[in-house]
């Protein structure tokens, strides 16, 4: 279901509406950011942003965005579309674009698209301004392959004391987006489809506990080497349907929590993403603790992600000629390049100069995890190490690097 047609439904069903008394709401959201590495020779891809280098920018986490909703007492139509610059170039997304419909005060289906509520902040990793880092821990939220989709959604809502419960259901979605990979600073078309998810949030006004499963198939057509070395192996009868990229399974399971106390926040999410190929399976958590002083909020935080070593082992593909060697030789490089295993140790702080407007600042401490070893002639030819989310040019020393992030976000 692409722009257009999801365009076509809503203004179908809002115009069948059109006796009924409707108001309007406009919301806009911004961060205004710089970002650079302490090293040169590294490049650090975050999740769908620009790459950092050692060059100060501002480009890689800047953004603003704008939200308008028409609504009554039962239906709501919500658009909203973000702003930013991504490879040297200016990128519009359309994130909401959807027809809601509250059959009573428990349930309601939502049409069009969507974030997704995967983790704590999926739904709203955007705004800036709501979460206490100034840049997200990609270690985990990396792992879901997409962001937005179009599709159906079911909630429900009920109030317990003060406790709000709601779950989620997503089925029927679909959508096409980025995913880094291949070459440094680039990216691969990502289509995923045959989409569904559930999500159980169970809150207060001090505590949070969240769980979402959600399950996609996936395709990457784009990246043409790796699909050669794949046909390559396959065609002296190895089995290497791990590696291919072709309606392939994407399963991500997470858990989560928060606490809002008077002097204390704490958040922590763990995540795991299996797949039955195209990428290695993964696990992600992090835990950030701040400390409230009165506009002042000083944070850190400690992010790990590790792949599935099996991913990466090849010894069951026995040579048995010199092109197979060299395929083999070749893939062993190409999973070396990919992995995206690393931890950080981040410290920072939020200001909160007024409501809807804050200042933050994060230093990050940014170690790979390498997976096996790369051969000389691979380093060569393409001229670096890593591709992960902390990318290496060749012969650089494998080390821990700094990421300093300064953002001012809004959102009103």
């Amino acid at each position: 279901m692409n722009i257009k047609i999801l365009l076509i439904v809503i203004s179908l069903i809002v115009s069948a509406f059109a006796d009924t008394s409707f108001s309007n709401k406009l919301n806009y959201f911004g961060n205004i950011s710089a970002s650079k590495l302490d090293s040169k020779g590294f490049d650090l891809n975050s999740y769908r942003h620009d790459s950092v280098n050692e060059n100060l920018s501002l480009s890689p986490h800047s953004k603003v965005g704008a939200q308008w909703s028409y609504y009554n007492d039962v239906i709501t139509f919500t658009a909203q579309a973000l702003l930013k610059s991504n490879h040297n170039d200016y990128e519009l997304d359309v994130t909401w674009l959807n027809f809601k419909y509250d059959l009573n005060d428990n349930y309601a289906i939502r049409l069009g698209r969507i974030q997704t509520k995967v983790f704590l902040y999926s739904a709203s990793l955007d705004i800036d301004y709501l979460q206490l880092w100034a840049k997200e821990p990609s270690e985990v939220y990396r792992l879901m392959p997409i962001r937005t989709f179009n599709g159906l959604e079911i909630t429900y809502n009920k109030v317990f004391n003060d406790y709000h419960f709601q779950t989620s259901l997503v089925t029927l979605a679909s959508n096409k987006d980025t995913y880094v990979n291949g070459t440094k600073n680039t990216e691969s078309n990502l289509d995923v489809y045959n989409s569904s998810s559930l999500s159980l949030l169970f809150e207060n006004a001090t505590y949070t506990y969240k769980a979402s499963y959600s399950r996609s198939k996936a395709n990457i057509n784009d990246d043409a080497a790796t699909i050669a070395i794949a046909n390559g192996l396959a065609a002296y009868g190895y089995d290497v349907s791990r590696y291919t990229f072709e309606d392939r399974l994407i399963q991500v399971t997470s858990l989560g929590f928060q606490y809002r106390g008077d002097t204390f926040l704490f958040e922590s999410e763990i995540a795991y993403s299996h797949s039955d190929g195209l990428l290695p399976s993964s696990l992600g958590a992090y835990a950030i603790l701040g400390y409230k002083m009165n506009k002042f909020i000083p944070f850190v935080m400690y992010a790990e992600n590790k792949n599935d070593k099996d991913y990466y082992n090849t010894s069951d593909i026995q040579v048995v000629d010199a092109t197979s060697q060299s395929l083999k030789t070749a893939l062993d490089d190409t999973l070396y390049v990919h992995n995206f295993s690393q931890k950080t140790l981040s410290l920072g702080f939020k200001y909160n100069i007024d409501i809807g407007m804050a200042l933050k600042v994060q230093v990050d401490r940014i170690t790979s995890i390498d997976y096996g070893s790369i051969s000389s002639a691979t380093v060569q030819s393409i001229g670096y190490e890593s591709v992960g989310s902390l990318s290496r040019d060749a012969g650089i020393t494998d080390k821990a690097i700094y990421a300093f992030t300064m953002g001012l976000s809004f959102a009103f």
